[in-house]
């Protein structure tokens, strides 16, 4: 049967709501049918000296009448039960089962009197054959009466009243009678019912959050790492087993990363054979232009440069393309020992030499050892060079420094120039993007060289990201694990 979320919250509080109605219930009653201690209730003695001089005086009548304003008086103090030689209350009021197990009435007789005129006692006056309260009903009956010494009576903890024609009568304290509702009014059943209510309101509250929340993280998780280009993440099971709406949401995503899989590999596919393919016709053309420049006159040869120029920026944008292509595709890098202060050095030296009139600083804190491949990473690291010098190499010194800290080594690329918009600071690693700032034809930036480095560095579980700098100028710091 499929149930909805709303019908499972509506039966896990439904539940919690039973649960602690029955569990109050139980408690109270308990509560409520617990024997007093006869011997400890407060301000009992002056109660019992009362109904000794009403029974003194007016007899059984004016005992039950006096009986009668007490109860009425005291609804909600300790009840009083006064029990005649016949074990019948004087009021008619049904005795809990601790209370008749209190007086050890039985019908055989014997009791458990004290002795002595009106104690009790077996031989008291107002007592029966034995000296107990005989009762033909045989309330509160106990098997060690059955062994017990014709002689031996047990302590009496219910004082016994005689009246003048000698009739006995036994005052028990008891809790009061109750009803369902009035259990409320009782301190400690309040309490017994709050604590209740708030130990299971708690456990229902933290099953739900466990059964809501634990799929709904799990969610969150696929979909963070989805977002990292995780394209093979899913949710799975148990989260898409569910029917409810939260497993419809986990069949949803996982169909929507099934769909973002296939529609990337296919783009990545439709790159890489594009971009292979171009490379024929693109070689043959440079062929051409070559015999051309041979046979073409000096007013040509401009014209013609201008072609072998493009067509150098286009052999270059297809191999950049079907880099990213490989990078995208693979899942671990080539693992070698190398030397990354080596790999920066290298880099910065060729740009010295491609731009002499660029001022390149660089800072490094010696050897800086690391696993990995040598020539991903010498790519990524003059990726981001070559990105400040084409578009801020006019404008100011360049700073390139390599640290280590805490297992980390850190290079931070700085420059001097128009830096980039705020919200395109995290899209400048995207595939063929190019800030507005950028967008002028005096660059030869093609937009893929920073994809390239971000791709190298998720590769090596390193990160990459770029700010804009106080005074002017963009920052690019790339972070990699250092060899242990």
């Amino acid at each position: 049967m499929k149930l909805s979320l709303f019908w499972k919250l509506f039966a896990a509080i439904g539940l919690a709501m039973g649960v602690t109605i029955v569990a109050a219930v139980y408690v109270s009653y308990e509560l409520a049918t617990a024997t007093f201690d006869q011997a400890s209730i407060e301000g009992r003695e002056p109660v019992i000296q009362e109904a000794a001089a009403i029974l003194e005086s007016g007899g059984e009548r004016a005992l039950r009448a006096w009986l009668r304003n007490y109860t009425r008086e005291a609804p909600s103090g300790p009840g009083l039960l006064i029990v005649d030689e016949e074990g019948d209350e004087l009021l008619g009021r049904a005795m809990p089962r601790e209370i008749r197990r209190l007086l050890r009435i039985r019908g055989d007789g014997r009791g458990n009197g004290m002795g002595g005129p009106g104690s009790g006692m077996a031989g008291g006056p107002g007592n029966g054959p034995d000296g107990g309260f005989d009762d033909d009903r045989g309330v509160g009956h106990d098997d060690d009466d059955e062994r017990r010494p014709p002689n031996l009576r047990p302590a009496q903890l219910a004082p016994d009243l005689i009246a003048p024609d000698g009739e006995a009568y036994r005052l028990v304290f008891a809790p009061p009678l109750f009803t369902m509702f009035g259990l409320l009014t009782w301190p400690g059943t309040r309490v017994a019912v709050a604590g209740i209510a708030i130990l299971v309101a708690a456990l229902t509250s933290l099953m739900l959050a466990r059964y809501i929340s634990s799929p709904i993280v799990r969610l969150q998780r696929a979909s963070r790492a989805l977002a990292a280009g995780l394209l093979e993440t899913r949710v799975g099971k148990p989260s898409t087993s569910r029917s409810d709406e939260v497993g419809i949401l986990a069949r949803d995503f996982d169909a929507m990363a099934e769909r973002i899989q296939a529609l990337i590999t296919d783009k990545e596919t439709l790159l890489r054979d594009v971009s292979h393919e171009l490379r024929s016709p693109l070689a043959r053309m440079r062929m051409a232009l070559a015999l051309a420049q041979r046979r073409s006159s000096a007013a040509a040869q401009a014209d013609l440069d201008r072609i072998e120029k493009e067509a150098e920026r286009l052999d270059d944008l297809i191999g950049q393309i079907m880099t990213l292509a490989r990078l995208r595709t693979q899942e671990e890098p080539t693992r070698e020992p190398l030397d990354l202060e080596q790999i920066v050095s290298e880099v910065v030296d060729d740009a010295r030499f491609e731009q002499p009139d660029a001022e390149i600083a660089l800072h490094t804190d010696g050897s800086a050892g690391a696993m990995g491949d040598a020539r991903g990473l010498k790519s990524a690291v003059e990726n981001v060079v070559r990105n400040a010098l084409t578009y801020a190499g006019a404008d100011g010194p360049i700073e390139v420094r390599l640290t280590r800290k805490a297992g980390r080594h850190t290079l931070c690329v700085r420059d001097s120039g128009p830096g980039v918009p705020e919200d395109d600071l995290q899209r400048i690693f995207e595939p063929l993007f190019r800030a507005d700032t950028s967008r002028d034809h005096k660059t030869a930036g093609q937009g893929i060289g920073l994809a390239i480095t971000a791709r190298v560095m998720e590769l090596h579980g390193g990160t990459v990201g770029a700010r804009n700098r106080t005074g002017g100028g963009l920052e690019i710091t790339l972070e990699l694990p250092a060899d242990a």
